[in-house]
């Protein structure tokens, strides 16, 4: 039996772990089917909203908090697993919208500049890390921190006493934990009934390979993004369809993906299309991240729904995660 029982392994469930072992807790992570294969790997690896005067307060606050200590965190993960997340403060070129009011607006409150650039505005603390590396650097880094991760092992309810979990159904076993972390992202509301429902939005992404230094920052335009890997891969992205957990790619897609990017790179009509995936991001019916404790039970806890962010949010939620359960425990 654990002190806490995290039921997802992406970025979210295992930056999660890290913070709670970290503090002195005994932690399982159960993941339905691998750690890091769904949302956390299919996105893009940039630390920062992408219009961050479209999000609420708290989505901005936990990103902020989050993007002061990503690098140090990376260099953290390398140190003790070897493996190489590769955070680079790449820089944001914003081509639109970075001109309205309500952008302006928010620039001012947050004191934040940009460096005029002939094509727009160029964000240039902003980063990126390769997520699927990231990801396996995490992996290793909490199981050698002590956490027990146990896969392909999908949780299908709670189990309850009252106000209380006694810990989780699954199909092969029940888990019992002192306490519940659900990070299960857009799966959150198969298992668990929430005040505000979880559910996919997919996106579709292309990566392309091509040479270093043809794109030098991230771009972002019209709601996509181009995104220079340091080996010269680069990504581009993404679709938004509420489609349900439909996973399939479609033709169309990808070729408008590839034509974003050639409009803009030119040189990329030549590179070739190396990949092209789908994921799920986790949305809220609220439009807001669910981190704090359940409504009905005092010892679940939720850090799920962030929609775009997961990534980008992940240390300071599971930062916030880990003082609340502290504290209350």
């Amino acid at each position: 039996m654990s002190d806490c029982l995290i039921v997802g392994g992406g970025v979210i469930g295992m930056m999660s772990a890290r913070s709670l072992v970290l503090a002195g807790a005994t932690v399982t992570l159960l993941d339905q089917q691998q750690c890091a294969q769904e949302s956390s790997w299919a996105g893009g690896g940039i630390i920062s909203p992408l219009y961050p005067w479209k999000y609420d307060s708290l989505t901005n606050e936990l990103s902020q908090a989050s993007q002061a200590v990503y690098g140090q965190l990376c260099a953290q993960i390398f140190e003790d697993t070897g493996l190489d997340p590769q955070y680079l403060i790449s820089g944001l070129l914003m081509l639109d919208e970075f001109e309205t009011p309500k952008a302006k607006a928010w620039m001012a409150q947050h004191q934040l500049n940009y460096q005029p650039h002939q094509e727009g505005a160029l964000f240039k603390h902003i980063a990126q890390v390769r997520n699927p590396r990231l990801l396996k650097a995490l992996k290793a880094d909490i199981i050698g921190k002590g956490v027990t991760i146990i896969e392909q092992t999908k949780v299908e309810q709670l189990l309850v006493n009252q106000h209380q979990s006694l810990g989780v159904k699954t199909q092969q076993k029940d888990y019992l934990s002192d306490s519940v972390v659900v990070c299960s992202g857009a799966w959150s509301s198969q298992w668990l009934a929430l005040s505000q429902e979880v559910f996919p939005i997919k996106g579709q992404m292309i990566v392309l390979k091509s040479s270093p230094n043809v794109v030098k920052h991230i771009i972002l335009d019209q709601g996509r993004y181009i995104i220079p890997r340091k080996d010269g891969r680069i990504l581009v992205g993404s679709s938004m369809q509420n489609v349900g957990f439909d996973r399939s790619v479609d033709e169309q897609t990808r070729q408008s993906l590839f034509d974003f990017a050639v409009k803009r790179f030119a040189s990329l009509a030549q590179a070739d299309i190396e990949h092209h995936w789908a994921g799920f991001r986790p949305a809220s019916k609220s439009a807001q991240v669910l981190l704090g404790r359940h409504a009905d039970f005092d010892n679940v806890y939720l850090n799920t729904g962030h929609f775009r962010n997961g990534l980008n949010m992940a240390p300071e939620c599971a930062k916030r995660i880990t003082q609340l359960m502290t504290h209350e425990h």
